[in-house]
């Protein structure tokens, strides 16, 4: 199960892994909930407790924000972009 250490400590790590594994600047991030939604992730905003909140690409592009108890999270994918309309993660910069 996902949970609040998952995102603080790892989640990045594997984000930045695939990166460098696909040699691309940043990965399309799939988020896949219980009930069979799925967001595709812009970025991590806070991780509380129970709950953290989501930046997501709306369907048009537009960004949404999602607050997510981390019991509700099934699956996370990591994937290459297959074109630039592909939404993807931000990944912070590197110092």
């Amino acid at each position: 199960m996902f949970d609040r250490t998952f995102f603080e400590r790892q989640f990045l790590d594997c984000a930045q892994q695939f990166c460098r594994d696909h040699k691309i600047a940043a990965p399309v991030v799939e988020l896949l909930l219980d009930d069979g939604t799925a967001f595709r992730l812009r970025a991590i905003g806070l991780t509380k407790e129970s709950w953290l909140s989501l930046s997501a690409h709306g369907e048009r592009g537009e960004a949404r924000v999602v607050l997510c108890p981390y019991f509700t999270i099934k699956r996370i994918t990591f994937s290459a972009p297959g074109s630039p309309k592909d939404g993807t993660f931000a990944l912070p910069a590197k110092p």
